[in-house]
């Protein structure tokens, strides 16, 4: 159905209105979506409910609240609005079944884990596991630099605990540090494994630092370290290297 909506007090407004807070999407599992590159892909995944509009887009077969320019603003989050917001639903986590898993570790940056998850799918993982305390990958920077790839991975919170009994299925926990590790290009690693990035600013924690079977570090030179999304890349791709 397309209604036509012109009141920011509209009942589907202001609760999509609060959709951009962390705390509403986990408690209702929902999110915004914004643009038409990103209502493609959660179309393609079933996860619209539905959708606010400049005007009616034909042949999508959930309800349209066509709205003005201020309404659109209110929903979005970018300056300059494409033109739809979608209204999406989060899928249900499944149990992680592939070998080849990522672990992101107090990720704070939506930018570096929307880029992360996007860098993962490139590279053929689909299980991600998010420790409580990253931020949302439904926070709008995140699916704007995911570029859709929340639609297409497992997304699994999990706590440091159930991280580790991943160890007790054969997986081997693949921690980044610079100390105590091994060159990454001198590794030797078959699946399955768990690759764990750690916070920007502090690492991967302690706990999973003790539990790893293996520290691995990028060789470079001239600065200590490397932004944790550019680091994903390197591993992902030196490891799929091998």
């Amino acid at each position: 159905m397309i209604y036509q909506v012109t009141s920011k007090d509209n009942r589907r407004v202001v609760e999509a209105g609060k959709l951009k807070q962390a705390k509403f999407q986990k408690e209702t599992g929902l999110f915004l979506a914004e643009g038409f590159n990103l209502l493609e892909m959660a179309v393609a995944a079933g996860s619209v409910l539905y959708v606010f509009a400049k005007k009616p887009i034909a042949g999508l077969n959930v309800d349209q609240y066509i709205v003005n320019d201020d309404i659109l603003r209110k929903l979005a989050s970018s300056k300059t609005p494409q033109g739809v917001v979608s209204v999406c639903k989060a899928a249900p986590s499944q149990p992680i079944a592939t070998d080849k898993v990522i672990c992101l570790d107090d990720i704070a940056d939506p930018g570096n884990l929307g880029t992360i998850l996007r860098t993962a799918l490139a590279f053929g993982y689909r299980d991600v596991a998010l420790s409580l305390k990253c931020v949302s990958p439904y926070n709008d920077k995140a699916l704007n630099a995911s570029q859709g790839a929340v639609f297409k991975l497992n997304l699994v919170a999990m706590a440091s605990k159930e991280i580790i009994s991943l160890g007790e299925r054969g997986y081997k926990l693949v921690a980044t540090s610079l100390e105590g590790s091994v060159s990454l290009s001198s590794l030797k690693l078959q699946p399955p494994y768990v690759i764990i990035l750690g916070n920007e600013a502090h690492g991967v924690s302690n706990e999973l630092l003790k539990a790893a079977d293996y520290r691995v570090k990028i060789d470079i030179s001239g600065i200590d370290s490397l932004n944790v999304a550019v680091a994903s890349g390197i591993v992902l791709y030196e490891l799929n290297r091998k």
